[in-house]
């Protein structure tokens, strides 16, 4: 069994640098060097994160074994979530997929968990809980985009919706996590709140470069969502259980040319 880590980062270089490193120390067995990868994808960063990546002698190791594999797109002018995290699952070998946000540790241990859970429920889709208030807390809040199922699942499930519903920061994880409900994947919630710590930072750079008309409602959207109160989750449940199951039918996703740095060569397109 492979597991895949994948993560999206633009002008987020400052978090991935604290992230990064620990995570892979956390997850990587070097004496299974093929149990998991951590795919990394430089959406349009304008902050140097590709030169560190491909230059940081603590990285080189885990470059040169596949284990990192780092890519970068370019030419976007804003962040498109469901579009770059399709983009980075879609480059993503493993059998088992989970989206890991820029700023989220892994915690020691995790990739151990998803495995024990894959083994047991295959088609299990494992997630945060949308319900706990404890992971509002500065140290979890940005733990919610954490989502794994397998690749085959995910693929059935067509992705992460790139529709226009889906502008600026707006609730495409929760949309998986619903289609993959209704599908009826067994829901599995991460309990230990050791594998969902973060790099504590603003709302305001949560949606820094992210496409938006208003970012007093941006940041409103934000906070509704914060676990305090169930019923904008709850509305936001009952408007998307009438959504299509699969997303962006008949559309390749994550659509677009894709570089990698370390290697000097284009090896994806659409």
């Amino acid at each position: 069994m492979k597991l895949s880590l994948c993560t999206t980062c633009m002008g987020r270089a400052h978090h991935v640098q604290q992230t990064l490193p620990r995570n892979l120390a956390d997850c990587v067995d070097w004496s299974r060097p093929n149990a998991v990868e951590f795919v990394l994808l430089d959406y349009s960063s304008r902050d140097g994160l590709a030169e560190w990546i491909t230059t940081d002698p603590g990285l080189r190791p885990y470059l040169d074994a596949g284990i990192l594999r780092f890519a970068r797109t370019e030419g976007h002018p804003h962040f498109r979530h469901s579009h770059a995290k399709n983009m980075a699952h879609v480059l993503a070998t493993g059998d088992f997929l989970c989206n890991l946000d820029a700023d989220n540790y892994t915690g020691r241990g995790f990739a151990d968990y998803l495995r024990a859970v894959f083994r047991r429920r295959p088609n299990a889709v494992v997630a945060t809980n949308r319900f706990d208030r404890r992971l509002n807390a500065e140290a979890y809040k940005g733990s919610m985009g954490r989502i794994a199922l397998s690749a085959e699942n995910f693929a059935a499930l067509g992705g992460y919706d790139e529709s226009p519903r889906f502008r600026g920061w707006s609730g495409e994880d929760t949309d998986l996590l619903i289609r993959a409900f209704r599908k009826r994947h067994r829901l599995v919630m991460i309990r230990n709140r050791r594998f969902l710590k973060v790099v504590p930072h603003s709302d305001l750079e949560r949606i820094r470069n992210t496409d938006y008309v208003d970012a007093a409602a941006e940041l409103a959207k934000i906070n509704s969502y914060d676990g305090y109160s169930a019923a904008p989750i709850l509305r936001y449940v009952a408007g998307r259980a009438v959504a299509p199951r699969i997303a962006n039918q008949g559309r390749l996703i994550g659509a677009g040319p894709v570089i990698w740095p370390d290697e000097q060569d284009v090896r994806r397109s659409a």
